[in-house]
């Protein structure tokens, strides 16, 4: 075999799984736009470029005819490269984003690094696996645990961040519709998109008059949660500035 075949054959293979994986963490660990939100998406990239460009062009630079001689070679290149996907892939896995909950004024994304372990025991119940949960909240009666989660959420971590008070989005129908603003200020918020948003609004079956809108407060880009104007049912998250 040619240099270029060993190379082009180690590429295609490389490229199968990237398309793999991005097609996992694309629609279901991050469905879009978390992916970008999160920023998980630069990590991917990087991920990518060790699997799919360092990986082969390594190959092109060891080729030699002495198959026994390559296939060592290949070995170690194709260890060095499961070593770096596997903690690429891990990364990735233990940041997933595991709840995306209505605070009642905004969105908040929280990914699975965000939960301290003892949150998660004192709820009784796991983080989700695959892709994010929509949750709504419910203030704590306690006054002590009132009083520890409003100091937390000076340090950026609210009421989505402690599952043992998560509840249905459902019942936060009210209050939901209550906090949320016409489209036309989303529009104010992103001058020269209005077309844009038209566009994203009737992609997914609605009209700019049937719709509000709150912001979601995630890692590396905020975004606009889309709702139905009289249900508050959740229409997707459209990757527009959501504030000032």
């Amino acid at each position: 075999m040619s240099r270029l075949k060993v190379a082009g054959g180690h590429l295609l293979l490389c490229v199968v799984i990237a398309l793999f994986l991005f097609a996992f963490f694309w629609f279901q660990l991050y469905p879009a736009p978390l992916f970008q939100a999160s920023g998980a998406l630069k990590v991917f990239l990087v991920l990518l470029a060790i699997d799919v460009v360092l990986g082969p062009l390594m190959t092109l630079i060891v080729w030699k005819r002495d198959w026994k001689q390559l296939r060592k070679d290949l070995a170690v290149i194709a260890l060095l490269q499961i070593a770096a996907l596997g903690y690429g892939v891990y990364t990735l896995w233990i940041a997933r984003p595991v709840y995306v909950a209505a605070l009642g004024p905004r969105f908040d994304v929280v990914h699975a690094t965000d939960i301290d372990a003892s949150e998660i025991k004192t709820s009784g119940k796991p983080l989700p696996l695959f892709g994010p949960k929509w949750v709504g909240i419910k203030q704590a009666t306690d006054p002590k645990e009132r009083e520890r989660v409003m100091f937390a959420s000076l340090g950026g971590v609210d009421y989505g961040h402690f599952p043992q008070h998560h509840q249905p989005i459902e019942n936060m129908r009210e209050e939901l519709l209550k906090n949320a603003r016409p489209i036309a200020e989303l529009k104010k918020f992103n001058p020269g998109a209005d077309a844009q948003i038209d566009r994203w609004v009737a992609r997914n079956g609605a009209t700019p008059d049937s719709v509000v809108f709150q912001g979601l407060k995630a890692r590396t880009q905020d975004m606009a949660v889309i709702m139905d104007a009289k249900t508050a049912k959740v229409i997707g998250i459209a990757p527009f500035k959501p504030w000032p």
